[in-house]
């Protein structure tokens, strides 16, 4: 059975005529672009303009000045402008740029390794919603419910129909993708919940966010109940990083979900690349 895990790399974009390559980096900075804005637009920042979320045309925060279209091409707008706005020469958040370029990359280094397969749409949403999740986790501690959700569904329905991130050893286990998205969601809810409870009857205080039980879960519906344990430690490490970072202040809060993304990431690149095959199960 043929998942992202084991999927023969193509290492190549020879089934990619050069327009097609166009057409396909066009697209992608344009979807990079569009998490960049949600990133935006989903804060709580955003709330003060009293704007439509998705219907609202791009504006400067600073001047709140409508932006044109030629102000809206990605990354060359950025560099053309030297990072500011044409109206009032505010500096253009770097995040943009930033985002911008790694949608591109990643979604190039896709393709290349899975071609025109529906695991490359599959991948590039996730990660789509993995980069907006990320940067909102970091700056604001804020988790959309509607990501979350839409990450619980891609979940479900990419193991149930194309059996995305199952192998032939979980289905023995598990009986059916379903079965096996459903008990990783079940877990992952369950046990930040659990941990949270035990931290709250010693502190009297809430040491997770809800939205950090929702996103588990989402991660548990895609990669599975085996896979939290060895994606929390790596989000527990990750956190434990940032604290020292952060001069050991007490008072400053850890965005787990920024953590759990991150470590996400890592649990991908290490099942794919099957590094620490001998060492953990996953």
């Amino acid at each position: 059975m043929i998942n992202i895990y084991n999927f023969e790399n193509l290492n190549s974009f020879n089934s990619f005529s050069t327009i097609e390559l166009i057409i396909i980096s066009s697209f992608l900075l344009a979807l990079g672009s569009f998490s960049s804005s949600l990133i935006f637009r989903l804060s709580p920042s955003f709330h003060k303009f009293k704007k439509n979320i998705l219907f609202s045309r791009s504006f400067c925060p600073t001047c709140k000045s409508n932006l044109s279209p030629l102000e809206l091409i990605p990354m060359l707008s950025y560099l053309f402008q030297f990072a500011k706005c044409r109206s009032c020469k505010s500096k253009i958040p770097i995040h943009y740029f930033l985002g911008e370029s790694l949608f591109l990359i990643v979604g190039l280094w896709v393709l290349f390794t899975y071609g025109k397969t529906i695991f490359s749409l599959i991948i590039i949403t996730i990660f789509f919603i993995f980069l907006i999740l990320l940067v909102l986790g970091y700056k604001y501690f804020y988790l959309p419910f509607s990501l979350n959700i839409s990450l619980i569904f891609i979940g479900f329905s990419s193991n149930y129909f194309y059996f995305a991130f199952v192998d032939n050893n979980y289905l023995l286990v598990f009986g059916t993708p379903l079965m096996f998205s459903l008990y990783g969601f079940i877990f992952g809810y369950t046990s930040l919940w659990l941990i949270n409870f035990i931290y709250k009857n010693f502190s009297n205080k809430d040491g997770i966010g809800g939205g950090d039980f929702i996103l588990f879960a989402g991660l548990g519906s895609l990669f599975g109940p085996f896979s939290l344990s060895i994606i929390l430690l790596f989000a527990s490490i990750i956190g434990f990083a940032l604290y020292f970072l952060q001069k050991g202040n007490s008072n400053k809060q850890i965005p787990l979900g920024s953590c759990l993304i991150i470590s996400s990431f890592l649990y991908i690149f290490i099942k794919k690349n099957e590094l620490l095959k001998n060492i953990l199960v996953i």
